[in-house]
This record gives C-alpha cells, sequence and structure tokens, in this order.
C-alpha cells in the first residue's frame, strides 16, 4: 500500500487493526543493478552497477525537476533489460561501450532540450573517452522515412528519430507516454509508426479514446448498485477485442488525453508487470504480449511517481519540430508550382522574425500556441489565394501582398488593448519598420486596411460598412451595427467558415460576439447549412454536450453520421471557458471536441461503438474574463482565433449620432436640439471611459463592469422621451444626467462610491457644456424620470414635477393593486418611491431583466410587485414544494414563455434567493437572459405547435413564413415580453460566485442595489405602524418613532464596529427592524392586559370587601 496518494484511500481503523503493517524502507540500489548485470551475462558487474547508479543519483540532483523524470527502481531495471539485450546481440563489444550505449540510448528520448548537454556531460565523466555511435537499423530508417512522404509528411532526420526511438521503447515498454505541448508532432510521430508497420506487412491494429470525454465508471464498466447488473465500460470492452485478435501483429490502445490519478491508477496492474486489467465484475483481462498502451499528452503534472514508473516516456521537445515541417507539407498540396516556389521564400523571410518577436513582446488575449499562429497563417492563405484573385501567372508582388495580410491577422489578430497599452498599434508600429516590402497608406494601423481584389491596392474596412438604418421598433440591444471592427472580424470568419476550419471569437462581455456569430450564421443559406446553438454553462458535462451534438445528425452508411441530405452543420459554442474545471485541471466538455477534431469521431455511450461524425464544424466565443479565463491549448490549437474589441470613439459617435439624429426627427423635436448631439455624444463617451477607469471591479465590487451593454442602456432611456419632455438642451443634458445614474450609479455599493461619481459627472459636464450650473443645480434637488409621472395609464416618459404629486399617484396605485391582488402593507417613503420608478423604468425598457442586490426584507419583491402593476403586467413566482427539480422548473418556465410569446402578455417571472433550490436553476435563467431560448424547453410536437401560431403574425408583418422566422419572432416576443427579476442578497459570497459561473446574471441585467434605509424612512416605517396602534398619545408616537431610528442606527454603528475590531459579522436588515417595531407592539399589548387584570382584580378585592362590610 501507498497510502498518502492521490487517487488512493485510507483504510479505516477496524480494517487495519485485521493486519499486521510490515514498514518498507529503499533497497540497496547498487546491489540490485550488481545481480541483475551479472545475471545478464555480465562480468565486470560490480563496476558497473557503481557508475550506473552514480548517474542516476547525479540525474535526480543536477538535472531539471521535470514531472516525466523517473530515476526509480523501475527505470533501472528497464535499462538493465535493454543492456542484456544489447550484450548478447554484440556479445564482442567491451562490456563498459554496451552499459553506456544502453543508458545513453534510452534515456535520451525523455530528456529535455536544457538538460541534454548536463545528461551527456555526466555520461562522458563517468565512461571517459567512449564514444559509442547510436544502433541503427538503417533499413527499418528507410522504411520509416518511406512512410513519412506517403502521410505527405516531411523525412527529417529529428522527426525520423522520434519514431525509430519511439520503436524501441515499445520493443522494451509495454506502456509509454508520448509527451509534448500541443502542436508539436505527437500525433503524427505515432501515425508514422503505425504507417511503417503497415508497409512492413506486419497488420497493425490502433484504437483510440479520450478518457476524459466518459466518466469512470463508463471507462471501466460498473455494477448497477440495485438490479447487480454489470454494464461494459469503454476501455475494458476496447481491451478485450483486441486480447481476441488471433495474430501477431502489434495492437495499440492509444489513450490520448488528460492524465488524472482517479482513472490511471486504475492501469496500474495493466502497467506493470502484471500486464491484467482487473474490473469490478471479477473479470480480469489480459495485456498479450503483442499489446501496447500508448498515451499521448502534453504533461504529467497531476501524474503520481507510481505512474510514471511505470511507463516509457518519448518527450518531444517544441524545438524537435519546430514551424517549418507542417509549412512545408502544406506548401506540398498546393497544386501550383511558381506558387509552392513563392510561398516558401515567403516563409523563410517573415515566419522567423515574427515567432522571435512575439516569444517575448505583445500580449495575447489568450495564450496561443506558435505552432497555431502559423497554422492559422496556412489557413488564411487557403481562403485568400483563390485562382479568382490570382492566376497562376500573377507577379511575386501579389503574392507578398496576400502573404503579408494573412500574417499580420495570422500573429496579431489575437492582440489586446488593456488600460495600459495598445498592442494593436504596437505591432503594427514595430511591423511597418521591420517589413518595408510591401507599403501601407500612412493612416491609421496595419489592421485597418484590406486588399481590394480588382486593384490589388489596400483599401480602407470602413469602405465595406453598410448604412445604418435605425428602426425605432427595435431594441438597442438587438441592432447589429456595424463598424470596422466587426466588417473585418466578419470577412476573416466567413472566409474560414466557408474552407470548413473552426474560428473563434475572443473579447470580455458586451463586445457583440455572440450577435456577430448570430447574424454571421444567420445569413447562410439554409439550403446548404444547417446551424445548432450550443451555449455552454457551469454544469455542462460531456454527455449533456454529446446529447446536445447528436441531436441534429443522422446515421448515413456504416457507423458514419451526419446532417440531413447533403447539408453542412455548424455548431455555435457560445462561452466556451465556462464548464467547470475538475480538480485535475480538465474540463470536460472540451474532450469531447478535441476528440472529434482531432480524430473525426466519438464513441456512442450505450452501445460503446465507434462514430464517424462528417460534415461538422465548430465556430466559438469566449470571454477571457470569466470562467476558466483560457482552454487547454491541445484544443486551443485547433481555432483561429480573433479579438473583438471594444468599438472605438469614432465609431461609437457615428454610430449614437445616427440613432438620436433620426429618433429627434421622427419625433419632431425642436431642430436646434439637433445641434447638441455631438457635445451629448462627447459627454457620453468622455463619462463612459472616465467611470470604466475609475470604478474597477473588486472581490467586494464584482459586478463594477461597465461596458458597452450600459453605453447602449443609456441610450436607450434617451429613446423613451418625447417632445414634451426635450424643449432644449438643458432638459436634453438633465435626462442624460438620469440615465447615467440609473446605469452607473444604481449598481454602485458604497457611499465613497457616490461622492466620487457625483465629482466625476458634475466635472465632466461642466467641461463639455456651458452655462449648465442651473440645470446641475436642480438635478440635485429632484431628477427622476419615469413613465407615470403624469399619472398611471398610458406610459409617458416624463420628468417627475415633485415628490408629493409622485407618492400620491404610488399610493393610489398600491390601493388600486391591494383591491385586485394579495393585501401588500408597504409605507412609500422616498427612498422606496425611487426603488419603485428604477424598476419600472427597467420593466418598461425592451428587454429589461433586473438584479435587485438587497439583505432580506428590504422592499425588493413589494417593490417589484408595484411596479410591476403600474405597466399592467402579470407577475409570476415559482411556488416551493417538495421534490420541485429542474423538470418543474422547466414545465413552469415552458408555460410562462408561452403566455409572453403565443398570447404576447407582459410577464414579471419574479425569482428570490430561496427559490433557488437547485444552483442548475440558474443554467436556465442564464439561458433565457443570454439569448431568449432555453435548449429542449418543448418537445418537437410543443415547437410545431408554436411555429403554427406564430405563421399569421409572421405574415401580416410582410415576412416569409417558414420555421427559421416563425421561431425567430417567437423569441422576440419572449425576449420582449417577458421580465426577468433576480432578488438576490449580498451578504456572503454566494452572488460574486454565482456572477462567476452564471454571467449573464450580471451582464444581462440592469443592477439595482439596496441600502441601509435612511433615517427619514426608519422614522416614516415605524409611524406608520405605531399609527395603528391604540392608546399612545400622538404627541409620544412621535418621539417613539424617532426613538426607534435612533436604535437601530446606533447598533447598525456598533456592528460596524464590532466588524473593524473582531472580524465578525452582525447583520441588522429592514427586516430586524420590521420585527423591532412588532416585538414593541406586542409587549405593549401583553403589558397593558396585565395591568388590566392586575387592576380588574383590586377592583374585584376592593368591591368584595366594600360588601361586606356593608353586609356587617
Amino acid at each position: 500500500m501507498n497510502p498518502g496518494y492521490a487517487g488512493r484511500t485510507e483504510l479505516p481503523e477496524n480494517l487495519k487493526a485485521l493486519f499486521r503493517p510490515c514498514a518498507m524502507v529503499v533497497p540497496d540500489f547498487e546491489l540490485i543493478c550488481e545481480i541483475m548485470l551479472v545475471a545478464e551475462g555480465f562480468i565486470e558487474a560490480r563496476l558497473l552497477a557503481r557508475k550506473f547508479i552514480t548517474l542516476y543519483q547525479l540525474c535526480k540532483e543536477l538535472l531539471s525537476k521535470q514531472d516525466h523524470y523517473d530515476w526509480g527502481l523501475r527505470a533501472i531495471k528497464s535499462v538493465l533489460v535493454v543492456a542484456g539485450s544489447l550484450k548478447r546481440g554484440d556479445p564482442d563489444r567491451p562490456e563498459d561501450q554496451v552499459l553506456m550505449r544502453s543508458l545513453r540510448d534510452f534515456n535520451i528520448p525523455k530528456i529535455v532540450t536544457d538538460d541534454i548537454p548536463v545528461f551527456m556531460g555526466l555520461i562522458g565523466d563517468l565512461f571517459p573517452s567512449l564514444n559509442v555511435p547510436r544502433r541503427r537499423d538503417l533499413n527499418f530508417e528507410t522504411v520509416v522515412k518511406k512512410a513519412v512522404v506517403e502521410l505527405k509528411l516531411q523525412a527529417e532526420d529529428s522527426f525520423v528519430l522520434k519514431v525509430v526511438q519511439l520503436e524501441e521503447l515499445l520493443a522494451v515498454r509495454h506502456s509509454v507516454f508520448v509527451v509534448g505541448s500541443a502542436g508539436t508532432g505527437k500525433s503524427q510521430v505515432l501515425r508514422s509508426l503505425y504507417k511503417t508497420y503497415q508497409i512492413m506487412k506486419r497488420r497493425p491494429v490502433w484504437t483510440d479514446l479520450n478518457p476524459k470525454a466518459v466518466t469512470n465508471d463508463e471507462l471501466f464498466g460498473i455494477i448497477n448498485p440495485a438490479t447487480r447488473e454489470w454494464k461494459d465500460g469503454l476501455l475494458s470492452s476496447i481491451m478485450r477485442e483486441l486480447a481476441n485478435i488471433t495474430h501477431d501483429g502489434p495492437k495499440w490502445i492509444l489513450l490520448d488525453g488528460d492524465i488524472d490519478p482517479m482513472w490511471i491508477e486504475s492501469l496500474n496492474t495493466v502497467m506493470d508487470d502484471n500486464k491484467v486489467l482487473t474490473l469490478a465484475s471479477n473479470e480480469r483481462i489480459p495485456l498479450n504480449p503483442t499489446m501496447r498502451l500508448l498515451f499521448e499528452i502534453s504533461h504529467l503534472h497531476t501524474a503520481t511517481p507510481a505512474t510514471v514508473s511505470r511507463a516509457g516516456i518519448l518527450y518531444i521537445n517544441p524545438g524537435d519540430l519546430g514551424w517549418n515541417p507542417p509549412v512545408s507539407s502544406w506548401i506540398d498540396k498546393r497544386e501550383i508550382q511558381t506558387e509552392r516556389a513563392n510561398l516558401t521564400i515567403l516563409f523563410d523571410k517573415y515566419i522567423p522574425i515574427c515567432l522571435d518577436t512575439l516569444r517575448t513582446r505583445f500580449k495575447k488575449i489568450i495564450p496561443i500556441p506558435e505552432q497555431s499562429m502559423v497554422q492559422m497563417l496556412c489557413h488564411l492563405l487557403e481562403c485568400l489565394l483563390t485562382t479568382e484573385d490570382i492566376p497562376a501567372d500573377c507577379p511575386k508582388d501579389t503574392y507578398e501582398l496576400y502573404f503579408v495580410f494573412a500574417a499580420i491577422w495570422a500573429f496579431g489578430g489575437a492582440m489586446i488593448q488593456d488600460q495600459l497599452m495598445d498592442y494593436r498599434a504596437e505591432f503594427s508600429k514595430w511591423w511597418l519598420t521591420e517589413f518595408k516590402t510591401v507599403k501601407f497608406p500612412s493612416q491609421g494601423t496595419i489592421f485597418d486596411y484590406y486588399i481590394d481584389p480588382e486593384t490589388k491596392k489596400f483599401e480602407l474596412w470602413s469602405k465595406l460598412i453598410p448604412q445604418f438604418e435605425f428602426d425605432p421598433e427595435m431594441p438597442l440591444q438587438a441592432c447589429l451595427v456595424h463598424t470596422s471592427e466587426t466588417i473585418r472580424v466578419c470577412y476573416l470568419m466567413e472566409r474560414l467558415m466557408e474552407k470548413q476550419r473552426p474560428v473563434m471569437l475572443v473579447g470580455p462581455a458586451g463586445t457583440g460576439k455572440s450577435v456577430l456569430v448570430g447574424a454571421q450564421l444567420a445569413s447562410l443559406d439554409p439550403e446548404k447549412y444547417l446551424v445548432k446553438n450550443v451555449p455552454f454553462n457551469y454544469y455542462t458535462t460531456s454527455a449533456m454536450l454529446q446529447g446536445v451534438l447528436e441531436k441534429p445528425l443522422e446515421k448515413k452508411a456504416g457507423r458514419n453520421y451526419g446532417p440531413p441530405g447533403n447539408k453542412k452543420l455548424i455548431y455555435f459554442i457560445d462561452d466556451m471557458n465556462m464548464p467547470e474545471v475538475d480538480a485535475y485541471g480538465t474540463v470536460q466538455p472540451h474532450t469531447i471536441i478535441r476528440q472529434h477534431l482531432d480524430y473525426g469521431h466519438w464513441y456512442d455511450r450505450n452501445k460503446l461503438s465507434l462514430k464517424e461524425i462528417m460534415n461538422v464544424q465548430y465556430v466559438s466565443c469566449m470571454n477571457p474574463t470569466a470562467g476558466s479565463f483560457t482552454i487547454n491549448p491541445r484544443l486551443q490549437r485547433h481555432f483561429s482565433v480573433f479579438v473583438l474589441s471594444f468599438p472605438g470613439a469614432d465609431a461609437l459617435s457615428s454610430i449614437y449620432s445616427t440613432i438620436l439624429t433620426q429618433h429627434l426627427k421622427l419625433g419632431n423635436f425642436l431642430a436646434s436640439l439637433q445641434k447638441s448631439i455631438p457635445q451629448l455624444i462627447n459627454l457620453a463617451l468622455t463619462f463612459h471611459q472616465k467611470i470604466a477607469t475609475t470604478f474597477l471591479p473588486t472581490a467586494i465590487k464584482f459586478h463594477y463592469i461597465f461596458n458597452l451593454r450600459d453605453f447602449a442602456n443609456i441610450f436607450q432611456g434617451i429613446l423613451f422621451s418625447s417632445v414634451e419632455c426635450i424643449k432644449c438642451t438643458q432638459d436634453l443634458v438633465k435626462l442624460y444626467l438620469h440615465e447615467s445614474n440609473r446605469v452607473y450609479r444604481d449598481k454602485m455599493v458604497e457611499e465613497n462610491d457616490f461622492d466620487l461619481f457625483d465629482k466625476i459627472q458634475t466635472e465632466v459636464v461642466k467641461k463639455v457644456f456651458d452655462d449648465i450650473e442651473e440645470a446641475i443645480e436642480q438635478t440635485q434637488s429632484l431628477n427622476m424620470y419615469s413613465h407615470f409621472a403624469n399619472g398611471i395609464g398610458e406610459p409617458k416618459y416624463m420628468p417627475v414635477q415633485s415628490w408629493e404629486l409622485l407618492t400620491q399617484t404610488l399610493v393610489e396605485a398600491l390601493e388600486n393593486h391591494n383591491e385586485v391582488n394579495t393585501v401588500m402593507d408597504l409605507v412609500l417613503f422616498e427612498d422606496a418611491i425611487r426603488h419603485v420608478c428604477r424598476i419600472n423604468r427597467i420593466l418598461e425598457s425592451p428587454r429589461g431583466n433586473a438584479l435587485l442586490v438587497g439583505v432580506g426584507g428590504s422592499g425588493k419583491q413589494s417593490l417589484t410587485r408595484l411596479a410591476a402593476f403600474i405597466s399592467s403586467m402579470d407577475v409570476f413566482q415559482i411556488t416551493l414544494r417538495k421534490g420541485y427539480q429542474i423538470p418543474d422548473f422547466k414545465m413552469d418556465l415552458a408555460s410562462l414563455c408561452l403566455k409572453a410569446g403565443v398570447k404576447n402578455l407582459s410577464t414579471v417571472f419574479l425569482m428570490t434567493d430561496s427559490q433557488v433550490a437547485d444552483e442548475k436553476f440558474l443554467v436556465l435563467i442564464n439561458d433565457l437572459l443570454t439569448s431568449g431560448e432555453i435548449p429542449d424547453l418543448y418537445s418537437d410536437d410543443e415547437i410545431e405547435n408554436i411555429i403554427s401560431n406564430m405563421r399569421n403574425e409572421v405574415k401580416s408583418q410582410g415576412l416569409v413564413d417558414n420555421r427559421e422566422n416563425c421561431w425567430k419572432f417567437f423569441v422576440d416576443r419572449v425576449r420582449r415580453q417577458l421580465k426577468v427579476t433576480l432578488c438576490f442578497s449580498p451578504v456572503g459570497n454566494k452572488l460574486r460566485v454565482r456572477s462567476r459561473k452564471f454571467p449573464a446574471i450580471v451582464n444581462c441585467t440592469a443592477i439595482d442595489w439596496f441600502h441601509e434605509w435612511p433615517q427619514q424612512a426608519l422614522e416614516s416605517v415605524s409611524l406608520r405602524f405605531l399609527q395603528n396602534t391604540e392608546g399612545i398619545e400622538p404627541t409620544i408616537k412621535q418621539s417613539i418613532s424617532k426613538f426607534m431610528a435612533f436604535v437601530h442606527t446606533s447598533v447598525n454603528e456598533t456592528s460596524q464596529s464590532y466588524l473593524s475590531n473582531e472580524q465578525r459579522y452582525n447583520y441588522t436588515t429592514p427586516k430586524s427592524f420590521l420585527e423591532f417595531i412588532r416585538l414593541y407592539q406586542s409587549l405593549l399589548r401583553r403589558n397593558r392586559k396585565e395591568l388590566k387584570t392586575k387592576m380588574e382584580r383590586l377592583e374585584n378585592g376592593l368591591l368584595k370587601l366594600h360588601s361586606t362590610a356593608a353586609q356587617k
């Protein structure tokens, strides 16, 4: 036993007591080594054993600490076996030469480049002046070269050496780890050796699987605890099949996936000398002498020494292969001779310099393997070098022009602009000074230009931007307005998708990644393409993903599966990096995508049979500031990466000028207002920039993320305005100030942030607008706009004239609400009224979803109900009962969406902390917030019903009533009519964790943060409750209410000092204040009652005494 290991469990004490423990010590390796050398036929065994052990001892101490190095007993034994076979193969050679050769040739394959000189130095010191050449099998090497060429690869010496080393390792060890970073050629080494065996007519058999794409039970099989029935596992069934093959050709099981102790420890008996796989069903499957286990991995961080020592290791250094062979192989596939020659020259000219510089300079948004940038360059050239654009006889300069264009995007497409540095601009400067052959226009950066196919000259991307038409019916969040940034990403994405190359857009939240991909996919010809949206979330597992991926596929011939007809299927994977990362750093859903991209297949989870998946490609998006930030380089390398950053100030100002100008025209506003638009947009941009750089997210203020969504929400608010609302520039500024307070300030948590915010706001406004002092002063006392400022009924966005009027309106609304619905006993103090206006503004916005954050009892739910009633919306809450699970929640959501989408009724879906019975409920909420649809919410029949219900309405809109349009119309209407309002508490870290697992909760909602009730609120609430309490004089009621408020605030202050001194929390919430009032009332009643009883008893006693006295 080795109890302290990962993947092992401690034995219980009562079992330990039945055994007699025996401690083991490390044996004397030198003695073992000497005896084995004697057994292998060496005469000078003692001297050689000492040299052998000294070498391993020194290697352990002097070489770098790599996970895959093992200098233990198993490693010693395997080298001794090699030495024995070399000795017998060449009996006349001196023994020290034989041992030195086996030590060198057996260890070199696993040693990293930096350690080679040290290792060779050690061998040179121990075996001085011995220089024995490698034992070479030239016939075998010739066959390897032939195999490599047949696979259309480059037969370079270093590559052939790796193939030969793998063959040598497989001769000695029955399990081998092939270790190397992404894109270093591990798979090609394996394929080349396999092909060599085929040429030698050795009838090799190869089966690959990704052990992490399935669960442990699916890998090794499981006994069903209820029925005691055995369900076979994937690895056990593969091993059994191979063990039953009778011929003696090599049989490989290739396990290509991350190593973790949970599954590899179960293979310990297979990998050591037992060579047997023992299953839970008591079955034992032997590993035949011709069978080999191969592991293809990028590192051994999570493997235990027990695992590492059981296998041979072939380490492929990143420098062994380099960028040249893959590029040469790609160039060889090009058909035109001149093109091949030109490309070879161009690659040699540009690539080495680019790769050297990129290693040390220029920050990328996510780590991208070098090999992957070179591969992206080849893919882009494939798309650009078409016979239409580049005829066979075109000059060399044209090739260089296109090459430079492709190289800029392959190497610079993933550069970022962070707060300190714009790396794209830096890269552009570097490129222009380094490479002067291709001349760029002097304005802007090299990323601002594309090649005009007619003139073969650089033109600005901005020339391709279509004219933006503003549609007042459409919510701003749904508008896709092209900028030069989006145009170029679309251009490159479209080209790569035509060639079925995977593409990935990376960028922070709110840059429009999903909208852009969605629009690009929607523009494809539905006759040729089928699109499947696959949104990832924290709880996505590989089984769930496989179910979603297989749904649109149908069975073709044999074991081939593909989309129906001759269509191509595109999977759009949104939030690629959201799923949970397990304890060993693997993201389970990624493994199945990688298995498909690498091998073109995956396994059926029930029948355990292979499924070849054809005609399928991937497009994905990810936000590098959420989820697991980055993804496994071995998956990353398949994707061509483009960064989508926020549009520049010029682009934004032109977009929003168009929107505002058209809004003012359509609404017949005063012409003089048009002149203020540039100033207002300048103000909005300056202010947004200031806020985003001043208020940065921290662990407690994790929701301080100010992006384009917030910017759009401000203008969405301005679009509510009508002629009566804005009469002059002052009014426009006031409205802007109100909207920016709603969007930015309502998120804020602390008093200090409010003060700083107000200060920045005043400064920026004064800087941009002259003579605005008066308007600013007015806004400080009351600047509130609301849809019910002029009374309830027809919503009209107007400024609130006075608190009295507003209070009166809301009190009436509350009375009306209480007549129809459950009575709410609310006290509408100033703070509560503000919250009702804020919530109502969110609910009136198109796609307005709210996140209300406040401690329990602050009135989040009741104020939402009132705000919804004012806008005549229904409020729906789920009713939790025993056994309420995801399916029940789905049914509730399905009926809600039908109500909103088919019946067109406005509904508010209110959900509180206590109703999140299972965190997975939030997966559905997250999907609903991001895209408005939840995968698999309806059965196929229900979808048909919805579509047929929509047909007439779609026709009346003047659209074609096909399935796609009907479904889109339904989803859009659900997003417009169904408002999600989440009421969460900020206590603890629950909200922070949720916002990381389900980013839409913060990104796709408007946040309203409920603060402590102010003094005035506490007084008005306590007074209101005391009004209903009989028997207290009116003057005293005032004093009591003031005292109650004082008690509550002083407890709050004491809690603060308790926190700073003792680091412990004591929460006082509005709920505890209400309980305090109720307690006071009940104590008052009880004491009154007691006094009354005492008085009655006294009176009764006195009466009795009087009556007895009278009787005398």
